[in-house]
């Protein structure tokens, strides 16, 4: 193959770490299989293929990268057939840590689980399994909280529960913990957003990060809007334009600029109440 300057770059850097960025259909799965082959062909450093862990999403993905190392490898042998290495790594792929991520760590767990001090016998819950499991810790957890008396965790009811159940909580208490989850860090990402629950309660909304992420994103759609503005206006003085709109959207126009340029909350509030069409 004729390789671009990157992805040459990506197949010959050695001794760092590397992340690659490239949209689909730009050759990553190639780039990637290819430096593997340097690697285990290397004349003066060469590497086992069962010494590499390549990870990837799905098992089709894995497969595809699996047979692609192994015809490389092939087509490699069949350049030098002599070679004892490329004809033990041949006879190695089968045995590679080429997998999905989730299939490396359930290995990584069965192989240790001495270590890890769990059932030997474990496995893979179904969904069903699992909804069943967190039903029966939610209603254990809410039992126990009941049971403590916490003034603040009745408030929480008293605001959430609908009815006479607690099924409004318990999917309120499902939703936040999923969310979390989709986090690399779940219990910090937990407190960050206590932090700027109590942010908000002391009077500091501004301080808060999404309050500084919805001011940004606001003001650069106002932009937006402005622009947009301006050029029905320009559409407007063309010759034989729709001149009579233009004092409307002047006045919008306008509008919109003195709303993008607020710059704080309480006072893109105020604008904002000043609006009119």
């Amino acid at each position: 193959m004729n390789w671009t300057k990157k992805q040459k770059q990506v197949i010959d850097a050695r001794n760092r770490n590397l992340l690659v960025s490239a949209a689909a259909g730009s050759g990553k799965t190639a780039v990637l299989v290819e430096r593997i082959v340097q690697l285990i062909s290397d004349s003066t450093h060469p590497i086992d293929i069962d010494k590499l862990l390549v990870m990837t999403f799905t098992n089709a993905a894995a497969a595809e990268m699996r047979e692609r190392i192994s015809l490389a490898i092939e087509k490699k042998l069949g350049e030098n057939p002599e070679s004892l290495h490329l004809q033990a790594q041949a006879a190695l792929v089968p045995h590679a840590q080429i997998t999905t991520i989730d299939s490396f760590c359930l290995n990584l767990i069965r192989n240790h689980f001495n270590l890890l001090d769990i059932d030997p016998s474990f496995r893979i819950g179904d969904e069903g399994e699992l909804i069943l499991l967190k039903a029966d810790v939610m209603e254990q957890m809410l039992e126990e909280y009941y049971g403590r008396g916490d003034e603040v965790f009745e408030r929480f009811v008293d605001t959430y529960a609908t009815g006479k159940s607690d099924s409004g909580i318990e999917d309120y208490i499902m939703q936040v913990y999923t969310f979390a989850q989709s986090n690399p860090f779940p219990k910090e990402w937990m407190n960050q957003c206590k932090k700027e629950m109590e942010l908000v309660a002391e009077g500091n909304l501004e301080e808060t990060l999404w309050m500084k992420y919805l001011l940004k994103d606001t003001s650069l759609q106002l932009k937006e809007l402005a622009g947009q503005m301006r050029e029905a206006m320009d559409i407007c003085m063309e010759p034989g334009g729709p001149e009579c709109y233009l004092p409307n959207l002047q006045e919008e126009f306008e509008m919109l600029n003195r709303l993008a340029q607020a710059g704080d909350y309480e006072t893109l509030n105020q604008r904002l109440r000043q609006v009119s069409f």
